[in-house]
């Protein structure tokens, strides 16, 4: 009885023990796929982010590359308005017409263009033109000079007020590759040789200053109303050259300038009368000594501190180019007057019309011979 009992129990016994064995095993199934499952997923999370991020990298390449392409085509929209609205002022110069200023964007002395693509995505939307300018920029050299014109007025065009001087100025940049510590310069009149020992990196400016107002007789006339100042960068301090009137007794005026280790540049300033002559009316030929300078600007200042304008001198182009939504703006400066930078040599003569002169040199004996 007992046996048969212990062995029913032992037969119900191994049954348990063989379902719960079967049981786990299937247990262990399951959490094998579950891991499975899991990886897979989290592989193509990984792989649908770097898809991702490479197509963002792509759509962001190709961005930039249009971008860099529209902006190129605004730029050069912008420099076809410039020169659009150059050959008009010079035809206007040549033809003797005044030269227009404009200030709106839809002004008719300089229109807009309609397109300058078949699209018409590509043109050039807006034009301004200033011809009285808050200062006059020119470059100058050791090799050539530049000839501004600077007919001080209001910033209407009209005349200044009578005033006791104006302070014209003169400011240049330290030549290129240049050191801009002024404490490399000498001090004021005394001038280094040009040798390597001449470490000042800014030029000494020359400025030949021509007073226009009542125009020329002769030649006398001319010299009378003619001065050379000499703008040296100095190691410390400055000042201004005071001269109030043109009368030729000085030829040579020395003017300690202002030198910048900050602003990298030096500032001259020359004290003019105003007198009784109105407008204030002057040519300034620029050159440099020692080394070349990349930038000069000239500005001036009344005896009442307010800016002092220059008219007939430059004109202020401004214009905009567009390529689809992308702007691009151009600003330069054209004389009004025909001088400007020139590349003749500065001992150099210029003329309007034919030269001729013959230099003969023979057994000893030197000829200068007339033209036929």
């Amino acid at each position: 009885m007992y046996n048969r009992i212990s062995m029913r129990t032992l037969s119900t016994g191994n049954r348990i023990s063989s379902f719960w064995s079967s049981k786990k095993q299937d247990f262990n199934r399951d959490e094998r796929g579950l891991v499975s499952f899991m990886v897979t997923l989290i592989m193509m999370l990984v792989i649908s982010l770097i898809v991702i991020g490479f197509t963002q990298a792509a759509n962001r390449n190709r961005r930039q590359t249009l971008d860099r392409q529209l902006s190129a085509q605004a730029f050069y929209a912008a420099e076809s308005g410039v020169n659009d609205v150059v050959k008009t002022i010079r035809t206007n110069i040549n033809a003797g017409t005044p030269v227009a200023s404009q200030s709106s964007c839809n002004g008719s002395d300089y229109p807009t263009t309609g397109s300058l693509s078949p699209d018409g995505s590509v043109k050039y939307t807006c034009v301004l033109v200033k011809t009285t300018v808050p200062d006059v920029r020119t470059t100058a050299s050791t090799q050539s000079s530049s000839v501004v014109h600077l007919k001080l007025s209001q910033e209407d065009g009209s005349n200044l007020p009578p005033t006791a001087s104006v302070d014209l100025s003169f400011t240049w940049s330290v030549a290129n590759s240049a050191s801009p510590d002024p404490a490399n310069c000498s001090t004021a009149g005394i001038f280094k040789k040009n040798d390597a020992a001449n470490t000042c990196g800014y030029g000494l400016l020359r400025v030949d200053l021509m007073q226009a107002n009542g125009g020329f007789s002769g030649a006398q006339d001319l010299a009378s109303n003619t001065m050379t100042f000499y703008m040296q960068p100095v190691s410390s301090g400055g000042g201004s050259g005071g001269v109030s009137s043109f009368t030729g007794a000085t030829k040579g005026v020395v003017v300690p300038a202002v030198c910048s280790d900050a602003s990298q540049t030096c500032k001259g300033t020359i004290v003019l009368s105003a007198s009784a002559l109105t407008p204030l009316d002057y040519y300034a030929r620029i050159s440099t000594l020692y080394r070349d300078t990349p930038s000069v600007v000239v500005d001036a200042v009344n005896a009442s501190g307010t800016d002092a304008w220059f008219t007939d001198s430059q004109a202020r182009i401004d214009v905009t180019g567009k390529a689809q939504d992308v702007l691009r703006r151009v600003q330069v400066r054209v004389p009004l007057q025909q001088t400007g930078t020139t590349n003749l040599p500065l001992g150099s003569l210029q003329s309007s019309g034919d030269v001729c002169k013959r230099f003969s040199v023979y057994s000893g004996v030197t000829a200068i011979n007339s033209c036929p």
